[in-house]
């Protein structure tokens, strides 16, 4: 079976901009600066990661583009993400679907799973992506916006072996 292809977002979905792990006993959060911003990043995301990069191609989609490449990939413990990117340096996020529609396209052709990770706020860019795309909203049903390893599908689980995570703690 060919590697699934996964799109993954920082702000929001790594680095928690709502500030929820800063007010929950569930996680450790740890803080450091990539260029000039401050990032909290909860104590097991890097191994969810780390997780994502074993059983698929994860490719960075976020308005960081190859900058997540950088302090971030580090911290993380991952190596330099293929980063989708339409060169356009917009700070918005509306150019993400048309600058990965094509490479998921062509992943979803070869018979590849595509899943993107985005704090889309229920708005799921269903039409603009070839049909076969899956989604994960990180912030469908809680209060926050931070990637949960129960958010994931279980086929993630299935090629991983099992879930090296608690639900009861995370």
């Amino acid at each position: 079976m060919e590697r699934p292809l996964i799109l993954l977002d920082v702000d929001g979905v790594i680095n928690d901009i709502e500030y929820v792990g800063l007010g929950t006993d569930a996680w450790e959060t740890h803080s450091f600066q990539s260029h000039g911003y401050t990032l909290l990043v909860p104590s097991y995301m890097p191994e969810l990661i780390r997780t994502l990069c074993r059983v698929a191609e994860v490719r960075w989609c976020t308005t960081w583009r190859h900058r997540a490449n950088d302090e971030i990939a580090s911290f993380l413990g991952i190596g330099e993400l293929e980063v989708v990117d339409d060169g356009t340096n917009c700070r918005h996020v509306e150019w993400k679907a048309a600058a990965a529609h094509d490479l998921v396209q062509e992943a979803l052709a070869a018979g590849r799973r595509v899943l993107w990770i985005e704090d889309f706020w229920g708005r799921l860019p269903v039409d603009e992506m070839p049909e076969g795309t899956e989604f994960v909203d990180t912030t469908e049903g809680w209060d926050g916006a931070l990637l949960l390893p129960h958010q994931l599908p279980s086929w993630v689980w299935q090629m991983a072996g099992s879930s090296p995570f608690d639900p009861t703690t995370v």
